[in-house]
């Protein structure tokens, strides 16, 4: 026998969160768009659209957020730090959107552990809803995974027929809720799984070492010459992670900011002297595809990527990372060989 959860009951499912003290964070519409968001109605909840808009990141790690607080003193500086991670339920995201914790995971957790996105981390239970359809823009599976992969999430929910979904806890995080919620579910035999697989597009393994002996390749100019350098690719990311710090404040205090960047801005490495070590948005976008699939994979072992297509839809110019990847997995096969104990 199987946990399962019926359709109409996912608006139950948010109430008895509501009820339990947690915030609730899930897709709505907001106007004409599908966000993720609060909800303060389970009704609000809406799973019309394949994804969202933004990404569950921001719930992690914020557009903005104050790191401390400062009062300056006659003699002294007073230094307050005030934080605290609410705990959440967040429902509605998709196995693309819970691999991506995996990599922020690695990313805020390497040489120092961020203490705000951990907290939040900790504080919030991902409810993740495996894929039932895809579109053009879905390429998870060209990235070793799938619509029902579990990483990242603490409970998977498996269209299955019937109108219902097969439970899957997947960390004790996970069963610690749905043991607060039994009364919401049901056990039984579940029906088929209904989930829609994307073809797979290209070959993950020869992408990293085609980009780490191609960087001058006249690809990179003939490719992105319509990037508006706009950076709505890297803010709709879930696996884009670049912030600055900035102090803001005056004679009496203040508070330090971390704030989200972009590697496709013009200023993002522009140095005081005025040089630009990348002065093109294809040396820009050069960066990006490498970061994702040569630098980040060579330090963590995980891409930077988890194939949602956030980029691909809302790119004002219709630049598609995918379209990218396949012309270098063509590229790849086509390239002759490396002798036997060549050097890259």
């Amino acid at each position: 026998m199987a946990r399962l959860l019926a359709k109409e009951k996912l608006g139950a499912l948010i109430r008895g969160a509501m009820d339990k003290k947690y915030r609730v964070v899930g897709p709505a519409r907001e106007h004409g768009i599908v966000l993720f968001g609060e909800l303060s109605d389970p009704a609000a909840l809406c799973l019309d659209e394949l994804n969202t808009q933004n990404s569950v990141k921001e719930f992690f790690f914020p557009k903005t957020e104050p790191i401390l607080k400062y009062a300056l003193g006659k003699h002294d500086v007073a230094l307050a730090d005030d934080f605290a991670a609410p705990r959440t339920v967040l429902i509605g995201g998709r196995a693309c959107d819970a691999r991506s914790l995996v990599a922020l995971d690695r990313l805020f957790g390497w040489d120092y552990k961020d203490k705000f996105y951990f907290a939040r981390r900790e504080a919030t239970c991902v409810i993740t809803l495996a894929c039932d359809r895809f579109d053009e823009a879905c390429f998870c599976t060209s990235l070793g995974f799938g619509p029902r992969a579990p990483e990242g999430s603490d409970v998977l929910l498996v269209p299955v027929e019937g109108d219902a979904y097969l439970v899957e806890v997947v960390t004790d995080k996970g069963g610690a809720l749905v043991a607060e919620l039994a009364d919401i579910f049901t056990e039984g035999t579940p029906g088929a799984e209904k989930v829609a697989y994307p073809e797979k597009k290209f070959e993950l393994a020869a992408i990293k070492p085609w980009l780490e002996r191609n960087f001058e390749h006249p690809f990179w100019n003939e490719e992105f010459l319509a990037c508006l350098g706009c950076g709505t690719c890297t803010y709709q990311c879930p696996a884009c992670y670049c912030f600055d710090i900035v102090d803001e404040g005056d004679i009496h205090g203040g508070q330090r900011c971390k704030n989200w960047d972009s590697c496709q801005l013009a200023l993002f490495t522009r140095h005081t002297s005025g040089h630009n070590p990348r002065p093109t948005q294809a040396s820009r976008w050069r960066q990006r595809l490498s970061h994702k699939f040569a630098y980040y994979p060579g330090k963590f072992g995980y891409e930077a990527c988890v194939g949602c297509g956030r980029c691909i839809r809302n790119c004002p110019v219709g630049l598609s990372i995918l379209d990218k990847l396949v012309l270098i997995g063509r590229e790849a096969a086509a390239a002759p060989a490396e002798p036997a104990g060549a050097q890259p």
